[in-house]
Order: C-alpha cells, then sequence, then structure tokens
C-alpha cells in the first residue's frame, strides 16, 4: 500500500506502530473473507453525538481531486468532528458502472450513506464504479467515537485492546456476497484507519 496522505504527516514511531498492527502474521489480512454472520461490525458508543449529515453526494470529476466528508453534530446541531472521508483523486475514476471508461474532464455523481448510524457501516454509489488501481480512492474512518468494548462483553480490558489491532476496513460488493478484508493502516493513537478503494460498494469498520 502507498503511504496515504493519513500517513504522511505522522511522526516516525506513529508510523511505525501502524506498520507492526497492519502486518501481524497471526491476524486477519487482505483478502481475507467472513460472511455477514462471522463479521463483528464495530458499534458507536451509546454517548457519541449525532450525524450531522448520514447521507450525502458530491460530484467526482476526472482530471480534479475531490472528497466528500461525513460529521458528526457539535452541541449546536452544527458541523462536529470528522466521522468519514472519501477523497477521489484526480485520476482515480476508471470506469463506470456500465464499463465505459473515464476521459479527462468528465463527472459523475457519487452518493454516500450511513446504513446504521448505530454502525460504522457505509454504503457508496454508484455500485461498480471503478478506480484505478494505480491511482486508487481513498477512504478515512475515525473511530474515536466507536464503543470501546468491542467484543460486547460488559467491560473494557486487554482483549478490546487485542481486538483494536485486529480492526479493518471490510468491503460487500452485494447484499448477498461476503466481506473481503482490506489492507488497512491502523493508528490507534489518533483512532483512525484507512483504505484504499478500487471499486465502490458496502464498506464496514470491523473484525
Amino acid at each position: 500500500m502507498r503511504i496515504t496522505p493519513l500517513l504522511s504527516h505522522l511522526g516516525l514511531v506513529a508510523i511505525v506502530a501502524t506498520v507492526v498492527s497492519c502486518s501481524d502474521s497471526s491476524g486477519p489480512g487482505p483478502g481475507d473473507t467472513k460472511d455477514q454472520g462471522e463479521l463483528t461490525i464495530v458499534r458507536l458508543a451509546d454517548t457519541s453525538p449525532p450525524l450531522l449529515n448520514p447521507v450525502d453526494s458530491f460530484y467526482a470529476k476526472r482530471g480534479e481531486d475531490r472528497e466528500i466528508r461525513i460529521f458528526f453534530a457539535d452541541v449546536e446541531g452544527k458541523q462536529g468532528e470528522e466521522y468519514l472521508r472519501l477523497r477521489i483523486n484526480a485520476q482515480s475514476l476508471l470506469a463506470r458502472p456500465d464499463g465505459s471508461l473515464f476521459q479527462e474532464g468528465d463527472s459523475i455523481l457519487v452518493h454516500v450513506r450511513v446504513v446504521d448510524p448505530a454502525e460504522l457501516l457505509f454504503e457508496m454509489q454508484p455500485s461498480g464504479l471503478r478506480f484505478s488501481p494505480s491511482e486508487p480512492a481513498e477512504l478515512k474512518i475515525h473511530y474515536d467515537h466507536a464503543n470501546e468494548d468491542f467484543n460486547d462483553d460488559g467491560k473494557v480490558n486487554q482483549d478490546d485492546d487485542s481486538i483494536e489491532t485486529t480492526l479493518g476496513i471490510w468491503r460487500q460488493e452485494t447484499l448477498t456476497d461476503p466481506f473481503v478484508r482490506l489492507g488497512s493502516a491502523v493508528v490507534k493513537d489518533l483512532k483512525e484507519i484507512e483504505a484504499e478503494l478500487e471499486g465502490f460498494s458496502r464498506y464496514a469498520l470491523a473484525y
């Protein structure tokens, strides 16, 4: 995985910690699959703020860097902390769902939806949109408002710390398909995770 903007500004210690958490040979790796019933999707804490824009859209354009962000609301109901960021780089757009290739200056309407406000599960449309393998889109998720009792046993302890090192971004092509784990960079100190996307479907922060 190439170094993304999330990692480029971090200090050496944080980068090393990230690489260690992503390369643990005893844990799950990119390409692993799980049926929906086997996957545990991370949930937000009951105390997390509400979402400001759980559904949003923008035009991605070949030849321009563009992005969309989902936010939590602050105490006044205005824009608060960032929850999700999807960045589509200038040369990311490759092919439409019908297979036709993008030319310089072509654009397409992109939709992002939080499937369930209690879960870190997102749907991105149009399904079947493809990105360039050499310049994929970038997805960053903040999980600092997640329920840290990841295994839901009623207490936050070392078991949950261990689970956190195995968190990843998982992709589901269609509702009947299994989830596939993407290569994911986790920065525990910042409670952030990032992955590169080569297409649109459903994505979850899970283990």
